[in-house]
């Protein structure tokens, strides 16, 4: 199992270490990760009277690209003597991601009319309808033997257009087709 560092987080190592022959103050501790590529970063680390070391590895964003592998050492200088106590595997990820998925954009288009085989008939001008009114006279008897019809005035005749049945090229044009 490898040791996971981050690129946008601040990487916390902390260790117990116990010194034989010589103080804690006079010891010094480090830690180094070598990388795959060849490259090494050193990062100091302090160490407290109860022997617990403490390190605050910056986030690696811009040190270490995310996916990068190598070896996290840890390494303890007491007095004039090197030791190197620990090591492991390491990996650089992100601890936070983000995927965008970008759907199709959408354009609105204005509603548009298409008209396909169109047929006009040519439409005589309207008739005009003649209507009157029929009444039945009353009939005035002046004589018992002979009927009279009582005259009235006559009426008026009401003149009404009949509707078009078919539009013209022009009204389809106008009434449907915006320009």
């Amino acid at each position: 199992m490898s040791y996971k560092l981050y690129t946008d987080k601040l990487n916390k190592f902390q260790c117990s270490i116990q010194v034989e022959g010589t103080s804690l103050e006079k010891s010094q501790a480090r830690v180094i990760l070598e990388t795959n590529d060849q490259m090494s970063y050193l990062f100091k680390g302090k160490i407290f009277d109860n022997g617990v070391c403490e390190f605050e590895l910056p986030k690696l964003k811009g040190i270490l690209s995310e996916g990068t592998i190598g070896l996290l050492k840890l390494e303890i200088i007491a007095d004039d003597v090197h030791f190197e106590p620990w090591n492991s595997e390491f990996s650089v990820q992100a601890d936070k991601k983000v995927n965008v998925v970008v759907q199709e954009q959408q354009v609105s288009e204005k509603p548009r009319i298409v008209m396909n085989e169109i047929t006009l008939t040519r439409v005589e001008e309207p008739k005009k309808v003649v209507e009157t009114k029929r009444t039945t006279e009353p009939v005035r008897v002046v004589n018992e033997s002979r009927p009279q019809p009582i005259r009235k005035q006559p009426q008026p005749i009401i003149e009404k257009e009949v509707p078009k049945p078919f539009l013209t090229k022009e009204e389809i044009m106008r009434k449907f087709v915006r320009k």
